[in-house]
């Protein structure tokens, strides 16, 4: 009878009220351990991991959310994860959250990832360590598996950043990637390019895959040929990454470049075509990413792809006091058109290559 009684509860409970106990059970592992997995801390076995992973999925736990309003106390605290603090535009952003943010008296708290996921999670366990009331991320990896498990533990608001997780319903605030790349082709075209180039960020993330996708669209639409799609990977954020892609697509007969990459790899572009001895606009045009006082007081001042920064940094905060006021509100994600600044910087190609 004893025996009958005490195994009633766990028999009638439904799969959406398993516990981290019945998460640590199924992975034969203690509740730390299991915690640790799902909170994302780094130092455990790839194989415990794994484990831990594949029971969740099992018993299809989730994160209680009626418990995450049951919080009684805050810390007034938004944390920012960002792959790096001193980008350009992750910088502005930060910045603009934090002046949002100071109108509510929240504070904010900045942790960077250093483009790798292991710093991710070193991050993100900080952040969570000080007890943030909410979390704003720019992930290095949205396509990882694993990431809509590590973030469903965490139990306060979460507002991604130009980032999706297939699995993980959350606020998100994203930028119209297609529609600018697509804005900077058809302005080729119409000046008369006929073969260009774009230098974009890995696949790992939302906007290198839109970036990538929409310039293949745009060239077979506008009946262009592809210099190439040169991908910059995380460690290659650099000038000299900027040198070598502009070899590479000059080589293949590029007339034209489209830079949606970081700030110090645009430098390395302009860089290299100087070495070339390559003008701007007249032997090659150069569209890159974001506008900034560095693109306006270049000679000649730059065509860019921009982006509000300051509207994205008002909807991630506007996202952010919404949740904390309405924990249970549907998800929602705000869409910031991109749009092409033309300034001196692209002109009609050259009529030959001759010299390249």
């Amino acid at each position: 009878m004893g025996d009958m009684g005490s195994a009633q509860p766990r028999t009638s409970r439904s799969p959406r009220e398993t516990t981290i106990h019945d998460v640590a059970r199924a992975a034969n592992v203690s509740k730390t351990t299991a915690s640790r997995v799902l909170n994302g801390a780094p130092n455990v076995a790839p194989e415990t991991r794994a484990r831990v992973l594949d029971a969740v999925r099992q018993i299809d736990y989730r994160v209680n959310v009626s418990a995450r309003s049951l919080r009684t106390t805050r810390t007034s605290l938004v944390g920012l994860l960002v792959p790096a603090i001193v980008n350009d535009v992750f910088g502005r952003i930060a910045e603009g959250i934090e002046e949002e943010l100071r109108r509510d008296d929240i504070g904010l708290v900045i942790a960077s990832s250093g483009w790798n996921t292991a710093g991710e999670r070193v991050g993100l366990e900080s952040l969570r360590q000080r007890r943030a009331d909410a979390l704003v991320l720019s992930l290095v990896d949205d396509s990882n598996p694993e990431i809509a498990s590590i973030l469903s533990a965490v139990a306060c608001p979460i507002v991604l950043l130009d980032r999706q997780v297939n699995g993980f319903e959350a606020d998100a605030v994203l930028t119209d990637q297609r529609n600018g790349v697509t804005q900077a082709v058809s302005h080729l075209h119409a000046l008369g390019h006929r073969t260009i180039g774009i230098a974009r960020h890995t696949d790992l993330v939302r906007p290198g895959r839109e970036c990538g996708e929409a310039f293949r669209q745009a060239i077979a639409a506008n009946g262009m040929t592809s210099a190439g799609e040169i991908v910059v990977e995380y460690d290659q954020v650099d000038q000299h990454a900027g040198r070598e892609l502009t070899s590479r697509l000059i080589h293949s007969g590029a007339t034209g470049i489209i830079a949606a990459v970081p700030l110090p790899v645009t430098a390395g572009i302009i860089e290299r075509l100087d070495e070339l001895g390559l003008s701007v606009p007249r032997d090659i045009s150069l569209i890159p990413f974001n506008d900034s006082v560095f693109a306006s007081i270049m000679r000649p001042p730059l065509t860019v792809i921009a982006r509000p920064l300051d509207q994205i940094a008002r909807l991630v905060c506007r996202l952010v006091t919404s949740r904390l006021h309405d924990p249970q509100r549907p998800a929602r994600v705000e869409v910031v058109d991109m749009r092409l600044v033309i300034r001196g910087s692209t002109a009609a190609p050259p009529s030959s290559s001759v010299g390249r």
